[in-house]
C-alpha cells in the first residue's frame, strides 16, 4: 500500500460520525412513535408561545373560557369511568389514557387563544376592502348586505345559537370517541383540529382581516344593529368582550373547525348507530352554521371558502401522518395501546 492509498483510508472517527447520527436519529424515531406526534406537536407549539411572548412584550392568559368545555367533557368521561370501576369488578378505569388522549388538545386550545391574541401585535394591514371586491364580483352583492331582506329577531337568535355551536361539534365526536377507546380516531380527530387552528392563527398574522360588521357598518340599515329577543344580544356582548382582535376573520375557523367535524362525523358514521345520528343531525346544523357567519356580519363569503380549505388540508395531513405514526410504531415493535 503506497502513501496515496494511506490518504484514502477513512479513520476511526470518520466511520464512527454517521453511526452515531444515525444512532440519534433512530432514537429521534423511537421517542416520536412512543409520544406520539400530536403531543410533540403541542409541546413544540408551547415553548414557540412562550418564546413568542417574550419577544414582543405580551402576557400569557393561563385561565381561559375556551378551556372550560373541553375541560368540563375530560372530567365527566373521568368521573364516569370512575363510576363504571365501582360498579363492574374488573373493569379498569384507566384515566392515565384519557388524560394522555386529551393533553394535547388542551394545550393547542390554550396556545390558540393566546396565539390570537398576540396576533395583534403583526398586524399592519388590512385586507378586508379586497375580499368585499371578490364577494361582489362573485354574487354581484355584497353578501352580508342581502341577508337583510330575510332578517327578523327569531332568525337572528337561531343564528346566534348555531353560531355558538362551532367548537361544540367536534367536541361532542371526541366525547364518544374517548368514551370507546376509539384512541387512534381521536388523536387523529384532535391532530387535524390541532393543524386548523395553527393555520387560523397564519391566516391572521399574514391576511388580517376585519369583519364585515366592522368594516361597512355605515352601509347596513336594514337593521343597521341586528336584534335578537332571547340569545343573539347576549351572545354577541360575549363574543364582542372574547374577540381581542378586530383582524381575525380570515380564514374563518367557525367554518374550519365545524367542518373537520363534519368530515369526521361522516368518516366515522358506520361505526354505530350513535354515530350515524351524530351525521345526520350534523348536516343541516354545520350547513346552519355556515350560513349564520355571514347573516351575523361576522364572515364575508371568501372567508367560508379558506375554512373549508382549512378544514380539507388538516384532516389530509393528520391522516398522512397519523399513517406515518402508526407504521413508525409497529416498526419499533410498539401496540398501539
Amino acid at each position: 500500500m503506497n502513501d496515496e492509498d494511506l490518504l484514502q483510508v477513512e479513520s476511526p472517527q470518520e466511520v464512527l460520525e454517521p453511526l452515531a447520527l444515525k444512532r440519534l436519529f433512530n432514537k429521534l424515531l423511537f421517542l416520536c412513535a412512543l409520544i406520539g406526534p400530536d403531543l410533540i406537536f403541542a409541546s413544540l407549539m408551547a415553548l414557540g408561545l412562550m418564546a413568542l411572548v417574550v419577544a414582543v412584550g405580551g402576557h400569557v392568559r393561563f385561565f381561559q373560557a375556551s378551556l372550560g368545555l373541553p375541560v368540563g367533557i375530560m372530567a365527566a368521561l373521568i368521573l364516569y369511568r370512575a363510576i363504571l370501576g365501582r360498579v363492574r369488578r374488573n373493569y379498569d378505569p384507566n384515566y392515565a389514557i384519557i388524560l394522555r388522549d386529551w393533553l394535547p388538545f388542551l394545550m393547542v386550545t390554550f396556545i390558540y387563544e393566546n396565539l390570537h391574541d398576540l396576533s395583534r401585535f403583526f398586524y399592519s394591514h388590512d385586507i378586508a376592502g379586497t375580499l368585499q371586491r371578490w364577494d361582489i364580483a362573485i354574487f354581484g352583492v355584497e353578501p352580508t348586505i342581502w341577508a337583510q331582506k330575510i332578517y327578523s329577531p327569531f332568525l337572528t337568535d337561531v343564528m346566534a345559537f348555531s353560531y355558538a355551536l362551532y367548537f361544540v361539534f367536534p367536541l361532542v365526536l371526541m366525547f364518544f370517541l374517548s368514551q370507546e377507546d376509539r384512541r387512534f380516531e381521536f388523536r387523529e380527530m384532535a391532530l387535524a383540529l390541532t393543524f386548523a387552528f395553527v393555520m387560523g392563527f397564519i391566516g391572521y398574522v399574514v391576511w388580517p382581516c376585519s369583519p364585515p360588521r366592522y368594516f361597512i357598518t355605515d352601509l347596513y340599515t336594514a337593521p343597521a344593529v341586528l336584534h335578537g329577543p332571547l340569545l343573539f344580544d347576549r351572545l354577541q356582548n360575549a363574543w364582542d368582550s372574547l374577540s381581542v382582535v378586530p383582524c381575525g376573520a380570515f380564514p374563518s375557523l367557525h367554518v374550519g373547525i365545524s367542518s373537520v367535524a363534519l368530515i369526521y362525523a361522516y368518516k366515522f358514521r358506520n361505526f354505530s348507530r350513535t354515530y350515524k345520528w351524530i351525521w345526520f343531525i350534523y348536516v343541516p346544523m354545520v350547513i346552519s352554521l355556515w350560513f349564520s357567519t355571514v347573516y351575523l356580519r361576522h364572515h364575508w363569503v371568501i372567508d367560508i371558502f379558506a375554512g373549508w380549505a382549512v378544514a380539507i388540508v388538516a384532516v389530509g395531513a393528520s391522516d398522512k401522518i397519523l399513517d406515518w405514526w402508526r407504521r413508525l410504531r409497529k416498526g419499533f415493535g410498539l401496540s398501539f395501546q
